[in-house]
């Protein structure tokens, strides 16, 4: 059993996979909707206004971008 730190909420959980706890994966979940809504609509938007736009925080946009769970967007933008 590996004990990890949540990347979001810093609570210490049992690692399956996911760097962050149960409850603030299904927040994840909804954060990243608001955002991916959001980046269809405006695909080159900087981080900064995805915080703005969406209220999702600014640690979590960038985290997901780390992830590279925003680059597809990037990468299928690039290549219209």
């Amino acid at each position: 059993m590996r004990l990890k730190n949540c990347k979001r909420c810093g609570k210490l959980f049992t690692f399956q996979g996911y760097y962050v706890c149960q409850a603030c994966q299904e927040r994840d979940t909804i954060d990243f909707a608001k955002i991916w809504e959001y980046v269809q609509r405006h695909p080159r938007v900087s981080a900064l206004e995805l915080s703005r736009e969406t209220g999702v925080d600014a640690s979590v946009v960038l985290r997901f971008q780390r992830e590279g769970r925003l680059t597809a967007v990037e990468k299928k933008e690039e290549t219209e």
